[in-house]
């Protein structure tokens, strides 16, 4: 058996002075008109080019199964094969079984989420093969770099979802490096989990455990959505082997598919915004299909906009006036067609500076006043997705809270207005001694855990720390005060016992 990095001891959090401030758990939900760009009229265009394409020129699928299922709905497949032309009844039907909402429940019942609606849920980092912090410097990710972003998703309330490999862990071999990174998911929270889309007995593997954390089977879990995917397409016009293979087996298994196909405007979209969504909009209506013919009511979100690049250098232009507008466009496509809506922050800053956070903060401002149900990426991402930071991680939650907060509905009512205290007050006097502030100054406004008011004095005084520096400090401080959530003794044996006999086998390649 590999030998994988030694576990950390169990983290306390009983030691005085490390209380970190943060909002209660529980998801933010909209109370206010949305943004949306395109007319009621642009949006039948955009749905009808988009019906057009996938009639006319098609969607390519490099898996075998997926063409099959295809053609028993009485698609037209071309003669190489692959390529599917989609009727747009086809389509249609598939529009009226797809939910619009979906709850996936953990191993903890109390940290269930509500995908679509008038919900949202934020999920950490996904994805990077390097990690960084100001102390250790950039540098590959490794098993236990992996556990801490665990360990801060599960630490900080405002984010609800763990997503499967916040930092790769480059010191497991490949074969198995799925299986020690859902071990520690499952071990380390007890948020709904992620499950990657590298190959059919990758995914199966991550069934079986997230089952087995759950104490059912994978029969089970199918009657109970417990964990959710990304799916890309190869844009423009295909989805590769282990995309198309895993949107059949998360479809057969009822777990939430996030369709996302890859699109930059300019280079793999058409350059044109109005374009490029609706080639997304194929792409998605597509892969939506593929799942509805699986298992009608499979759970889907859509995330059908288009980033556009950098016309210089070529790459994806993160947090870009395009990138947002088109998420607000994707959005309003969504609720048109029902569909939970799935979005990013993202930032293509190579450190955790200004510019991450404009760029993050721009995205997820986008998302929210569109709507978006899910947000992912919304804690950690740096450099362009190569690389998760532990300081833009708190930096992050930073951002998350104080939307949650905007995202209040304010009370209007006799007690609210405060009538009487004005009144006592009167004219040039001050509320900082009134009953009702003493007794709601707590609480009454938000409480940062990066910013700070200090004059200069005081901030030089206590080192000149700007809020990159300050961010490290709070994410030592989550990392001390995190506790490990309880996991049955029996369950924690089973799921290394499995992890052990899969390694034994030989893990599980990536499908090519």
């Amino acid at each position: 058996m590999t030998e994988a990095p030694a576990r950390s001891k169990r983290r306390s959090s009983n030691k005085r002075g490390q209380i970190i401030p943060q909002l209660p758990w529980g998801q933010p939900r909209y109370h206010f008109p949305l943004v949306e760009p395109l007319t009621h009229e642009d949006v039948l265009k955009t749905h009808d080019n988009a019906l057009r394409v996938l009639e006319e020129i098609g969607i390519r699928f490099q898996d075998e199964d997926a063409v099959a299922i295809f053609a028993k709905a009485g698609c037209i497949i071309g003669e190489d094969g692959m390529t599917v032309r989609i009727g747009r009844d086809v389509v249609e039907q598939a529009l009226k079984t797809v939910k619009s909402e979906v709850v996936l429940t953990p191993r903890n019942r109390e940290r269930a989420v509500t995908i679509g609606g008038n919900h949202v849920a934020f999920a950490s980092v996904l994805g990077p093969p390097y990690c960084s912090d100001i102390e250790k410097g950039r540098r590959q990710g490794t098993l236990e770099d992996y556990s801490n972003f665990v360990r801060l998703g599960q630490y900080f309330n405002v984010i609800h979802m763990i997503s499967g490999a916040p930092v790769e862990a480059m010191d497991i071999p490949l074969e198995t490096r799925h299986l020690y990174g859902t071990l520690r998911t499952l071990e380390l929270s007890d948020k709904v989990p992620f499950v990657f889309c590298q190959g059919r007995q990758r995914i199966h593997d991550a069934l079986d455990m997230i089952a087995m954390a759950k104490g059912m089977d994978r029969n089970g879990l199918m009657e109970e959505p417990s964990t959710f995917t990304i799916i890309n397409s190869n844009s423009p016009l295909q989805y590769d082997k282990p995309m198309a293979g895993g949107l059949i087996e998360m479809a057969k298994h009822n777990q939430l598919s996030m369709i996302t196909p890859f699109s930059l405007a300019g280079a793999s979209h058409p350059i044109s915004l109005g374009a490029a969504n609706s080639l997304a909009v194929a792409e998605m209506l597509a892969a939506l299909t593929l799942t509805q013919l699986v298992r009608p009511g499979a759970p889907v979100a859509s995330a059908a906009y288009t980033m556009n690049v950098n016309m210089q250098t070529g790459s994806p232009g993160f947090g870009s006036p395009e990138t947002n507008k088109s998420l607000q466009i994707g959005s309003q496509m969504a609720r048109f067609y029902g569909l939970p809506i799935r979005s990013s922050t993202f930032t293509s800053s190579p450190a955790p500076d200004a510019q991450a956070i404009y760029e993050s903060l721009g995205m997820l401002w986008a998302s929210i006043t569109s709507g978006s149900n899910l947000i992912m990426h919304a804690a950690g991402w740096l450099e362009g997705g190569l690389r998760s930071s532990f300081e833009k991680f708190v930096l992050d939650v930073e951002m998350l809270q104080m939307m949650v907060k905007y995202l209040e509905p304010v009370a209007v009512n006799d007690t609210t207005l405060a009538f009487e205290e004005i009144k006592a007050v009167g004219h040039g006097g001050h509320f900082f001694d009134t009953e009702n502030t003493i007794n709601n100054y707590n609480t009454a406004f938000y409480e940062p855990i990066v910013a700070t008011a200090k004059n200069f004095g005081q901030w030089e005084e206590d080192g000149s720390l700007d809020a990159t520096q300050r961010a490290h400090l709070v994410y030592k401080k989550a990392l001390d005060a995190y506790q490990q959530p309880q996991l049955d003794a029996s369950t924690s044996e089973a799921l290394e016992a499995f992890v052990k006999r899969r390694e034994d086998q030989g893990g599980a390649p990536i499908d090519l």
